[in-house]
């Protein structure tokens, strides 16, 4: 049985499209590059002289003309529902940017548009794909730290943005941009509903109006604590991720190299009775306990990334389970309105 080619366009060649999409549509024999579309005719031609696709200034007559199988809507946030929608009209599936859409009711508007037209939609949360997450899933499934009750998350750089990702009037800002990625992450990870969700965020060094700073705490229906630190106007670097469990913790270096982790063995500890006595012994606290502490190594490089195009074939064309369902984009969308409402007071 011959392979089925999915005939795929891209909207928008700006970072994200041009540097990402596109090269990976290329290198997947799947896929097949038939179009591009973008308001700049300097980026239209660089994409015909390079990959020699069609190339459109106009969504419809694009849309029309090719009708490609998959469309990626890689423009800004406010036109992924205009765009969206379009593809499903045209009997098109999408392959969205994060975050989906602007807003929880535009998600609600792309989900009975599915249902109405019978097409399909995955958002690119390349976040929950990459290697260093794939590593820590791999210790916490060896048990190493037991359950775990808190992580936390940071990015931080010092960055004066003024681009469009600087203002709110096209979906900027950092709650936005890092903020669905990390927090798909965390939600990914916990895989437990919300009970509780503190945001506070703050435009410290960008150019424009939106958010640089944004600090998120979740607590979980299973007791986990989601601490989130994104900082784009810290001097200094932050350790990325520290993970805690009863037995233990993990971090991963500051360079995204080396996951250490440092545990003990429950079977090995003392049986030590907890004593109420408002006299403490030897008028110490300690407890003379000594702890027999492991200690390990991961190297994020023995992990691989997951291929999120060959995800998306598996999705688009053989009818498997997406990498990200809908229900967990729309939960992400609840959680970024929630965040932002919180921000707002």
């Amino acid at each position: 049985m011959s392979m089925k080619k999915i005939r795929t366009a891209v909207i928008g060649l700006g970072r994200i499209g041009w540097m990402y999409h596109i090269p990976e549509i290329i290198s997947h024999k799947e896929f097949e590059l038939v179009s591009v579309c973008d308001s700049l005719p300097e980026r239209l031609s660089e994409a015909k002289q390079l990959y020699n696709a069609n190339t459109y200034s106009d969504v419809d007559l694009m849309l029309e003309k090719e009708s490609p199988d998959l469309v990626v809507v890689a423009s800004p946030t406010k036109f992924h529902l205009p765009h969206t929608l379009a593809a499903f009209r045209n009997g098109c599936d999408v392959f969205c940017e994060k975050p989906a859409m602007a807003s929880t009711d535009e998600m609600y508007i792309v989900m009975d548009a599915m249902k109405q037209y019978g097409r399909k939609f995955m958002v690119y949360q390349p976040h929950r794909a990459s290697a260093d997450l794939q590593c820590l899933k791999d210790i916490l499934h060896r048990g190493l730290l037991g359950r775990v009750y808190m992580i936390k998350r940071t990015r931080c750089d010092y960055a004066r943005r003024n681009d469009w990702q600087a203002f709110t009037e096209f979906g900027g800002g950092m709650l936005n941009n890092y903020g669905s990625h990390i927090i798909d992450q965390m939600l990914h990870l916990a895989n437990s509903p919300l009970k509780k969700v503190y945001c506070a965020t703050r435009k410290i060094a960008s150019l424009g109006d939106a958010d640089d700073v944004v600090k998120i705490v979740f607590e979980t229906a299973n007791q986990m604590v989601l601490d989130i630190d994104i900082n784009m106007a810290s001097a200094l670097p932050v350790q990325p991720w520290i993970v805690f469990g009863e037995y233990g913790t993990a971090s991963l270096s500051e360079d995204n190299r080396i996951w250490n982790v440092r545990y003990f063995k429950p079977a090995e500890l003392e049986t030590i009775s907890a004593k109420k006595d408002l006299a403490a012994k030897g008028r110490s606290y300690a407890n003379g306990e000594t702890i027999k502490w492991y200690s390990e190594q991961f190297n994020i490089a023995d992990y691989k990334p997951l291929d999120y195009y060959q995800q998306c074939y598996r999705y688009f064309v053989m009818d498997e389970k997406p990498l990200v369902p809908c229900e967990e984009t729309m939960l992400l969308m609840q959680v970024l309105y929630e965040c932002k409402k919180q921000a707002e007071n």
